[in-house]
């Protein structure tokens, strides 16, 4: 089960200066734009995209310089604060740092709005649990982190994340690394926990997320760069994934603006 979430909101212009007495577990994402957070005397200068925290019993003051900033929090109750200590998912002496990987919070993002735009959100709470979880490890692991001692499944996930432009042929890669294709795909999502073409298509995904947010390349060469050769297809299959057309995913995500 995913941590339970109490709440969460998307503010794509944040311009107020927060300064209030926390009796929550608060994880606030900075997607875009800069500002200052103060705790117990000391400042920490903001640059998106980074994590920002709030504890029972805290008053920090923070917010945007100059501007407004975006942000995507996500609120739960004090009752976790042990929890995500003994996870390893919050430093009460780190209040803030750097988001390892932005795209895939990009993709949680888009991900955790889709959930809650069904008409009954209630029977997908615990899709929307774990969405949140994944968005803050993403913040602490950068792709390729390693999560366990590297194996044949670990370095054939390795290979397929250098070069996400490349047509893949599983079968192919399996009896490289001595395994039959039945046996790789048992192992693949004793790891993973999905097949290994959601696998891939899932870092095809977060890789276009990134381009269109930090780059300005066309959509075909995104399409190109993930390894969709059709670039219609690739904007059908990302509008299913992420629940937005490319350029309209560009259009509210950007971090350039």
């Amino acid at each position: 089960m995913g941590l339970p979430l109490g709440s969460s909101d998307y503010v794509p212009n944040k311009s107020s200066i927060v300064e209030h007495r926390f009796k929550t577990c608060n994880f606030s994402i900075i997607l875009r734009g800069e500002g200052t957070y103060e705790r117990d005397g000391k400042t920490w200068i903001l640059r998106a995209p980074c994590v920002i925290t709030q504890w029972p019993g805290e008053m920090p003051r923070y917010g945007p310089k100059g501007g407004t900033w975006a942000e995507w929090y996500l609120v739960y109750p004090r009752s976790l604060f042990r929890v995500f200590q003994q996870r390893g998912l919050i430093d009460p002496t780190l209040p803030t740092w750097p988001v390892a990987d932005p795209a895939s919070v990009h993709l949680c993002l888009a991900e955790f709005a889709n959930c809650a735009r069904r008409p009954d959100p209630s029977w997908v709470v615990d899709s929307v649990d774990r969405v949140a979880e994944r968005a803050i490890l993403a913040t602490w692991l950068a792709p390729g982190s390693p999560l366990q001692d590297e194996t044949g499944i670990q370095s054939i996930a390795r290979a397929l994340r250098d070069d996400l432009s490349r047509s893949w042929d599983f079968a192919r890669l399996a009896a490289q690394h001595g395994y039959s294709l039945t046996t790789f795909r048992r192992r693949w999502v004793e790891v993973f926990e999905r097949p290994p073409a959601e696998y891939l298509r899932h870092l095809r995904m977060v890789e276009a997320c990134r381009l269109l947010v930090e780059t300005g390349l066309r959509i075909k060469e995104v399409s190109a760069a993930v390894g969709f050769e059709d670039e219609l297809y690739f904007s059908r299959r990302f509008h299913v994934d992420v629940g937005h057309a490319p350029r309209d995913y560009r259009k509210i995500y950007h971090l350039t603006h």
